[in-house]
């Protein structure tokens, strides 16, 4: 008889998969709605370029076999009595549980007809697109948001079509990029053969344009829409766990629900909600500690993300705002952003040198190596 601890984790994306990795001396059975083993989601729009799923895998099957984590390919619909009910009426028994069931893609409700617009969340959704694509003239992506800008750049590169991006701020990436930064960005994505529209106010779509409200259409045979997700909350609120925007956690990253723990994309702290890989391997880490009875205090690092979009590396650390200072020699550009003069923030174009270096001045007085 096996009298291990039994640990459930319900979501295979990049925390889920790194708490798997953690959790010593217990019973670990993983659960993922998607017919893949966990994949890097960050690079999903190599599958519109023909790359298989697998190709982008987090770990092999055999890693998860030789672990001794049992991986179950099921939809979780509830949590009760100590038990996942998984959609075919099966019942997972636990004694831990961690909820890491990410995010799902928002999508527009446009008038005007339009009878398919695709997403681009899943491994399912780039290969739906990529098949979509094969029959396409034009392309149009809604939302300047990183996923989306490596879409329009692979289909641009890949497909050879008129390819348009609809960004409704005045410049894209604007949760990462200041607007100088974002201009320098968008003239490499236009040589590549990307239109970026900004400040474009979508009204409505049928199945061969999207019109603006300023009046202006732009060509749209295939139409994806990019506009940020949605914490998968719907297992926990079905199931009575405090919710918010997301999954409520404290500090612990626990849940209202005795031995059930959230982390990644589905989790709320703090009235926040997380959409980068770094936080989500860090809820992960902090969560099976948790799980395992170790004390844990997890608060978020300061934001940073590693872009690469239209063959350009862009690094960006902390928060781009405050007294701007600009490096720069044609080819590499680097922001600096201080608060009476301490870094607070800086933006990395074509320098991905640096950025150890960079990243360990956050918070110390500009200037000073």
């Amino acid at each position: 008889m096996d009298d291990k601890i039994k640990a459930v984790i319900i979501g295979g994306g990049i925390a889920g998969v790194q708490a798997a990795s953690l959790l010593h001396d217990m019973s670990v059975t993983l659960i993922s709605d998607e017919p893949f083993f966990p994949y890097y989601r960050m690079r999903i729009e190599e599958i519109l370029g023909g790359k298989d799923p697998s190709s982008l895998y987090i770990h092999p099957e055999a890693w998860y076999q030789e672990r001794g984590i049992e991986y179950i390919h099921a939809r979780a619909t509830k949590i009760e009595n100590g038990a996942v009910v998984l959609e075919d009426a099966r019942k997972i028994p636990f004694d831990r549980l961690l909820i890491a069931t990410g995010s799902s893609a928002r999508c527009l409700n446009l008038p005007g007809g339009r009878r398919d617009i695709h997403v681009l969340r899943t491994a399912e959704d780039a290969i739906s697109l990529r098949e979509a694509l094969k029959k396409a003239d034009s392309f149009t992506v809604i939302g300047g948001g990183l996923l989306g800008l490596e879409a329009a750049y692979s289909v641009a590169t890949d497909f050879h079509i008129p390819v348009s991006v609809i960004e409704t701020a005045s410049h894209i990436l604007p949760r990462q990029l200041d607007k100088e930064s974002a201009l320098l960005l968008q003239a490499k994505l236009a040589e590549a053969g990307v239109n970026v529209i900004v400040s474009g106010e979508t009204e409505s779509a049928d199945d061969a344009f999207v019109y603006l409200k300023d009046g202006r259409k732009v060509a749209a045979s295939v139409l994806c829409c990019s506009v940020g997700v949605n914490p998968g909350k719907e297992i926990a609120e079905s199931s009575g766990i405090a919710v918010n925007r997301g999954i409520l956690v404290d500090h612990q990253l626990k849940t209202s629900m005795e031995n059930v723990w959230a982390a990644g994309d589905a989790a709320e702290l703090d009235g926040k909600t997380f959409g980068l890989a770094m936080h989500a391997r860090e809820m992960g880490s902090a969560a099976a500690k948790a799980m395992m009875g170790e004390s844990v205090d997890y608060s978020p690092s300061e934001p940073s993300a590693l872009l690469k979009v239209g063959g350009i590396d862009v690094v960006s650390f902390g928060i781009p705002e405050g007294e701007k200072h600009v490096e720069t020699d044609g080819e590499r550009h680097r922001t600096f952003f201080t608060d009476n003069g301490i870094l607070k923030g800086a933006i990395l174009i074509n320098d991905k040198a640096s950025m150890m270096k960079v990243k360990a001045m956050i918070g110390r007085e500009y200037g000073r190596s």
